[in-house]
């Protein structure tokens, strides 16, 4: 079985790592074989207490190619969430996604983007070019401290996003602190009914292909 291979991208301190913990102890994710890959260090840590779940840093982002090949060889993962910089270009990615080795040992499952609603503008207009790409080729989108701008920002805000990806969920979370939760309230992350019966008989051994 193919590992699940999710990118979680966003600028320096717009939350991305405070999602990815957040993510992590979802249902989606409880009791899966996880790898999560760290392309920055950020001033927030990954939660080191899920026993289900390794975390890589990786200095230079020309070797994540070799260091997701060794890590599957070495470990089968049911998912890879890779924690990308919003400075990089989105072609790092494409060009990761279209690689032959990488597509026979994963499926790409999508790009969450995190935005911090108190510069988010700012960066879209300044420098959208590096920006924009993320946000429209991603499946769900988080605004994160959204509670320290004005009703008007916010409107704004929204409308840019909405203009730019016309599809994906967005997520208006009050700050990093309440990300948990606003994940929660959302129910995105929520597992169907037929989907917990399909784990919960995988994980005994009782579900045959």
């Amino acid at each position: 079985m193919k590992s699940k291979l999710e990118i979680v991208s966003g600028f320096l301190s717009s939350g991305k790592t405070s999602f990815i913990n957040s993510y992590l102890t979802t249902e989606v994710c409880k009791n899966e074989k996880i790898l999560v890959v760290l392309l920055e260090k950020g001033t927030t840590n990954i939660v080191r207490n899920l026993n289900y779940v390794k975390v890589v840093y990786l200095e230079k982002v020309n070797n994540i190619k070799e260091l997701l090949l060794k890590e599957i060889q070495e470990e089968k993962y049911k998912r890879i969430i890779i924690e990308f910089n919003g400075t990089y270009n989105l072609n790092i990615v494409t060009d990761l996604l279209k690689d032959k080795k990488i597509k026979e040992k994963t499926s790409f499952y999508g790009n969450y983007y995190v935005g911090d609603c108190r510069n988010l503008d700012v960066y879209i207009k300044n420098i959208g070019e590096l920006i924009i790409p993320f946000i429209q080729s991603s499946k769900l989108i988080i605004l994160n401290n959204i509670n320290y701008i004005n009703e008007e920002k916010k409107e704004t805000i929204v409308k840019t996003i909405e203009n730019i990806n016309f599809t994906a969920p967005i997520i208006k979370s009050f700050s990093i602190n309440n990300l948990k939760d606003d994940l929660d309230a959302s129910n995105y992350f929520k597992e169907s009914k037929l989907t917990r019966k399909f784990k919960t008989l995988f994980n005994k051994g009782e579900y045959k292909k």
